[in-house]
C-alpha cells in the first residue's frame, strides 16, 4: 500500500464507491491552489490501480489530523515489516499513472516503501512551452512540499523511550529526480526551509535538471541526517535536450566543477550498460526497463535508497582530482 501526497487536481468522476483508478488525479493543479495537498493510498490489484483518498474530517482538531494518523501508521508498518522508506519527488512530464508505476517499480526493485510526492509536471502542449510551464508549477509547489516535510518530520519521529528506539531500525531516504530537483533547489533556497530534511538518512539528487553553475551554494545548505549524493551521466540524452534549449550545463550531466563540500558525487558515465540513459536507476542503454538497469548502478541505488553508504559499493573508486566516484574494475 503506497502513500501518495499530491497537489494535483482530483478527478472525482474517476471514483466509484470511494475507489479511484490510475487517473484519480489529473495533470492540473488542485482547485484550492498548489499549496493544497491531499493524501491517498494506492495499490495495484489484478493489474489495476485502486486509489483511496484519506478522509478529512469536517472539523480538524489536534486529535484528528489525517496526516498525523497516516504517518504514524506508516512508521508502524515499516517497523513491523522491516522495510525502509523512500520519499520520491518525480520529474518533468509525469502523469499520475506514470508516477504510480515508477514508484511501484522502485518498491519492488529495492525492497522499500515509497511515499510519492506527486506534483503537476505534465501540463501538456508544445514540449518546450510545456517544460517552462512545468517549471512554474514546480516553483508554485514549494509550499506543498514544505508542509509535507514539516508534517513528516513531526509525525514520523520515534517516541523518545528506550524500547521504541531499540525497536526502530527504519531508515528514510529522499530522492529527487530530474526536474524534481528544480523544485527541491528552490525549496532549499526559500525562506521557508529550515531543517525539515534532517529526518532523512540519505538524500539523492538523481540526474538533476538544474544548473551546474554555483550549485554548491544551495546543495551545501541541505540539512540531512547522514549523506547527500549527486548522480551524473555525461551522456544523458534528456539533460542534453535541456542543455540545448536552456543553455546552462545541467548538474546531472557534467563532471566539471564538482565543488560542493558536503555532498558525494557519483559519475556513472562509464558504468556498464548506462549509455545515454536518463533514468539510470531503472533503465539501461538498450531501453530495457525494470530491473534491467546497470548492475553497478543498481547496487548503488539499492544501498542509498535503503539508507546505507553508496561509497562502499564494490568497483566504485574515488577520483580526488574530479571529486567524484566512478566505475572501475
Amino acid at each position: 500500500m503506497m502513500l501518495i501526497i499530491t497537489n494535483r487536481n482530483i478527478n472525482k468522476s474517476n471514483f466509484k464507491e470511494g475507489i479511484g483508478d490510475h487517473e484519480a488525479f489529473g495533470d492540473g493543479v488542485n482547485l484550492k491552489g498548489l499549496n493544497e495537498v491531499r493524501l491517498a493510498h494506492a495499490e495495484k490489484k489484478g493489474g489495476q490501480w485502486q486509489v483511496r483518498l484519506v478522509k478529512e474530517p469536517s472539523k480538524i482538531t489536534a486529535n484528528n489530523i489525517p496526516s498525523k494518523k497516516v504517518f504514524a501508521e506508516l512508521r508502524e508498518r515499516l517497523t513491523l515489516g522491516g522495510k525502509n522508506g523512500v520519499f520520491f519527488v518525480h520529474g518533468f512530464n509525469q502523469s499520475f499513472k506514470k508516477n504510480l508505476e515508477k514508484s511501484l517499480a522502485i518498491e519492488r526493485t529495492y525492497g522499500v516503501e515509497v511515499i510519492a510526492f506527486s506534483w503537476p509536471s505534465n501540463p501538456g502542449g508544445f514540449k518546450t512551452k510545456e517544460y517552462r510551464q512545468a517549471k512554474r508549477h514546480a516553483l508554485a509547489s514549494i509550499g506543498a512540499l514544505d508542509a509535507t516535510l514539516e508534517k513528516m518530520g513531526a509525525y514520523l519521529k520515534v517516541p523518545f523511550n528506550k524500547q521504541a528506539l531499540e525497536a526502530c531500525d527504519t531508515k528514510f531516504t529522499l530522492m529527487t529526480y530530474s526536474q524534481g530537483n528544480f523544485l527541491f533547489q528552490n525549496y532549499v533556497t526559500n525562506a521557508r526551509y529550515e531543517d525539515e530534511t534532517s529526518l532523512f538518512d540519505n538524500i539523492v539528487l538523481c540526474q538533476a535538471d538544474v544548473d551546474n553553475e554555483c550549485h554548491s551554494q544551495w546543495v551545501d545548505q541541505i540539512q540531512v541526517g547522514k549523506r547527500v549524493y549527486i548522480t551524473i551521466n555525461e551522456n544523458d540524452y534528456v539533460l542534453k535536450w535541456s542543455d540545448a534549449n536552456f543553455q546552462k550545463a545541467r548538474l546531472g550531466r557534467t563532471a566539471q566543477d564538482l565543488n560542493a563540500s558536503k555532498v558525494l558525487y557519483f559519475d556513472f558515465t562509464c558504468a556498464p550498460d548506462v549509455g545515454n540513459t536518463h533514468g539510470i536507476f531503472y533503465k539501461n542503454k538498450k531501453g530495457a526497463y525494470w530491473p534491467e538497469s546497470s548492475y553497478i548502478v543498481k547496487l548503488f541505488f539499492d544501498a542509498v535508497l535503503n539508507g546505507n553508504r553508496g561509497e562502499e559499493v564494490p568497483n566504485l573508486r574515488y577520483n580526488s582530482n574530479k571529486n567524484s566516484y566512478y566505475y572501475s574494475l
